[in-house]
């Protein structure tokens, strides 16, 4: 019997990797810088894509001008790129076992409508793990994160590996003023007289940067393009 077992794993061992994997090659472009899919040429459920081969002088960024779905590759922005692909045929993705301050969360946007899904503690960053959605998740468009949660819309539906602190968001100190930007739009945070600002803690993933993502006027602070952040105003 211990003989056989070992005949076993042995030829189990021999076996070729793309008999576990399906894997494959899918070439890719955005004409015009226009959004397009392109599908696996074999059937199946892809599990995982990696560039190999940029062709377009446009950037191609996974999560924002390139990603995966089950089903193929899409890209956007100018984007052309040859990809590799793997998965292993039918089956359901199942997220890793998390880790100290590492969770997994799946965020769906309904009927393309938006939504927010909550996560324990303060999220300090997000990508994504698994695409479920044939709609493209390009972050900072239809998929981002706040410090405590996900955003996804436009169709948007996938796994996020969310990797946050230990215990909650501790509120601003006395004097401080919180300004956020939600999904990446203007946001302008009414304080009465302004003299003066100056930013204390940046929140975001999202960099602040004073006069192109925050300013102030004589009677507020604004934000824009994700920044959040704590503010002192004199």
């Amino acid at each position: 019997m211990l003989r056989f077992a070992t005949l076993l794993v042995a030829a189990a061992l021999a076996l070729p990797i793309g008999a576990a994997h399906a894997q494959g090659t899918i070439r890719c472009e955005s004409t015009n810088f226009q959004y397009r899919h392109c599908p696996a040429s074999y059937g199946g459920r892809i599990q995982g894509a990696e560039l190999r081969r940029q062709i377009s002088s446009a950037p191609c960024i996974e999560g924002r001008t390139w990603g995966w779905d089950a089903r193929g590759v899409w890209v956007t922005g100018g984007c052309s790129a040859t990809f590799g692909v793997f998965g292993g045929g039918g089956g359901t993705w199942v997220p890793p076992a998390p880790g100290p301050g590492v969770n997994f969360v799946t965020c769906e946007s309904h009927n393309y409508g938006y939504r927010f899904c909550t996560t324990p503690g303060r999220v300090v960053s997000a990508s994504i793990a698994n695409q479920r959605s044939a709609a493209p998740c390009i972050q900072g468009r239809t998929w981002g994160w706040r410090v405590d949660g996900i955003w996804v819309s436009n169709g948007c539906e996938a796994d996020f590996r969310v990797r946050s602190d230990v215990g909650s968001f501790p509120p601003p100190a006395a004097g401080l003023t919180v300004c956020e930007s939600h999904e990446y739009r203007y946001s302008f945070c009414p304080v009465g007289r302004v003299r003066s600002v100056e930013l204390v803690q940046q929140r975001s993933q999202a960099p602040c940067i004073q006069g192109r993502s925050w300013g102030w006027t004589r009677d507020g602070i604004w934000v824009d393009n994700g920044c959040e952040a704590a503010f002192r105003v004199r």
